[in-house]
């Protein structure tokens, strides 16, 4: 009878310190990292600026914003060939460099 209360309160005992283990190795590390990552998000929150004149003369937010289709239309003024098998990247990069040479082109001719 001793032996089986003894055996009840050394499982009670492991179960309690299995649950103070988890405690420690799991939940609190995974608290500070939720806590840590509101914080970073917190803090650059406001790098993107809100739509206005930045979005309306800094061409490459522009293009983040459009979707491939935009991008392909604006390709097709562009008069960049190729530009229907491209994917958004490449794509992008293509419109800056020839918005770029614009640009220059434009500049260079005042």
């Amino acid at each position: 009878m001793k032996n089986n209360k003894l055996e009840k309160n050394f499982e009670r005992a492991r179960i309690n310190l299995y649950n103070i283990l988890a405690i420690l190795i799991v939940i609190i590390p995974e608290y500070f990292a939720e806590i840590i990552y509101t914080i970073e998000v917190s803090q650059h929150k406001n790098i993107i600026p809100n739509e206005g004149d930045a979005w309306e003369t800094n061409i490459e937010l522009r293009l983040s914003k459009m979707n491939i289709f935009e991008l392909r239309l604006m390709a097709k003024r562009l008069c960049i060939y190729g530009y229907s098998n491209e994917n958004r990247e490449s794509l992008i990069r293509r419109i800056r460099r020839k918005t770029r040479r614009r640009i220059k082109w434009k500049s260079l001719n005042n």
